[in-house]
């Protein structure tokens, strides 16, 4: 890869994930203060979407000479993800689906996402082509996505759980101490890995990932 698409693929990693933190305080502060906080989560997650792309295929030119089909299901599955999430966003806010219908895109988004920063992680822990930590920082953001992909077709029940929680919150009540653990492991995932896309974003932008996929090429 050469500098300028190294500096490309570094300054939209970087871009995207700093809209995306920002995606990340806005649905905090949807459940404490309400809207439009939600609405513009909503619209964030499209430039993220976009921006973000250009990392998808860079990290499949790095891994793709000894882990062909391994990167290439990274690659199609982190392009499916982002893109679900733009589209999912984009028919919430145009009012063609419900909030309840906008999950199975965002949860089905979500966990592509990660199952594409875990796979990649993976190869960059086997190949040594991204740094160490980098790489477990990603399988552990990566996993709670990853295994949430099973809770795509319960959607209505994550939708309930939510309204649940923020109901209960308001009237002092109280809800399944399983179910708040089991969305805090997701929100560490979900604030967790926009860092993760600037950390890796920053190696293309300082040339570390280029040398690595020369040296992987060699």
């Amino acid at each position: 890869m050469n500098m300028p698409n190294s500096q490309l693929v570094g300054w939209t990693a970087i871009l995207g994930g700093v809209i995306a933190i920002i995606g990340v305080i806005s649905l905090m502060l949807m459940f404490v203060v309400g809207e439009p906080f939600g609405t513009i989560n909503d619209i964030l997650a499209i430039p993220v979407a976009i921006l973000m792309l250009p990392l998808v295929l860079a990290l499949y030119r790095l891994n793709a000479t000894d882990h062909s089909w391994l990167s290439l299901l990274a690659m199609i599955a982190g392009s499916a993800g982002f893109i679900a999430t733009a589209v999912g966003s984009i028919l919430l806010l145009s009012g063609r689906i419900n909030f309840e219908q906008s999950l199975v895109y965002g949860i089905g988004g979500f966990g592509l996402i990660g199952l594409w920063a875990l796979l990649n992680s993976a190869m960059g822990v086997a190949d040594h082509t991204l740094p160490k930590g980098l790489t477990w920082a990603g399988i552990l953001l990566g996993l709670t996505p990853t295994l949430a992909l099973a809770a795509v077709l319960r959607a209505d029940s994550i939708a309930n759980a939510l309204s649940g929680m923020a109901g209960q919150t308001a009237a002092g009540g109280q809800t399944s101490p399983l179910i708040y653990v089991l969305f805090t492991l997701g929100f560490i995932s979900y604030a967790g890995l926009p860092v993760w896309f600037i950390l890796i974003g920053r190696l293309f932008l300082v040339g570390r990932a280029s040398i690595s996929a020369a040296a992987t090429i060699a």
